[in-house]
């Protein structure tokens, strides 16, 4: 059975990019968004990221801290989730609300795949509105019990997690801009909306137009690691 044909979100949003689109949760292997929180299962992820991230590297995964392993995983996760959400306002001015209840998940490789049912929509005329929507659903209800899971379990700092939403949705807005300019400035207008939202506010820094997150993802601790083009480690000495 072909079970990735059936859309969630309109076509005009899943052909901005493969992160932008999220399937109907319909045949095998779709999991409740609440199982990804059981220990067991977010620390099997992890292991399967910290060993892709060891492969990518020519090392061991015992070389690859967890915590690095852990970021990667919550940052792809917020990509896969903050794109179609991104995406949605900029091409239609509307946003899914992705919540623990829509959600659903399966394997996929090393990472995640999200795909939605019963997924409800809010008109959202600008960007404030949009981002409040935002917050309501996928920060608050999806992704900060995720966060606090890795927190409890792996002990990665919260400002780490909450920098790697905002950096997602920056680096969404960035990708519009390779598919469709003509979506970039109201893309542009939902990350600053969203960088002003409680669980985000201080996460970057957006002074001039800059976008320069205020903590790091912990890649650059990874064998051959570096630092992503908004880290806040750019012109500092980091520690090794």
């Amino acid at each position: 059975m072909d079970d990735h044909t059936d859309p969630a979100v309109p076509e005009r949003v899943a052909r901005l990019g493969g992160y932008f689109a999220l399937d109907t949760a319909t045949g095998s292997g779709w999991r409740p968004l609440a199982e990804l929180l059981d220990t067991a299962a977010l620390a099997d992820r992890v292991g399967a990221t910290r060993a892709a991230i060891a492969g990518f590297s020519g090392c061991a995964p015992t070389d690859v801290p967890v915590r690095v392993a852990a970021s990667s995983l919550q940052m792809a996760i917020a990509a896969r989730l903050m794109s179609p959400a991104l995406g949605s306002f900029a091409a239609l001015r509307a946003v899914p609300m992705l919540t623990a209840r829509s959600l659903r998940w399966r394997t996929a490789g090393h990472s995640v795949q999200f795909g939605a049912t019963g997924l409800e929509w809010r008109d959202t005329g600008d960007a404030l509105t949009a981002a409040r929507a935002i917050d309501t659903a996928l920060l608050g209800d999806a992704l900060a019990p995720l966060i606090d899971r890795l927190h409890a379990d792996v002990a990665l700092s919260p400002q780490v997690m909450w920098g790697n939403v905002v950096s997602s949705a920056n680096g969404a807005a960035t990708v519009l801009g390779m598919t469709d300019r003509s979506l970039v400035s109201a893309g542009r207008q939902l990350v600053t909306a969203l960088a002003d939202t409680q669980r985000l506010r201080g996460t970057v820094d957006t002074a001039q137009g800059a976008f320069r997150r205020r903590s790091c993802c912990l890649f650059y601790q990874a064998p051959h690691g570096g630092l992503c083009g908004d880290c806040v480690l750019h012109g500092a000495d980091a520690p090794r």
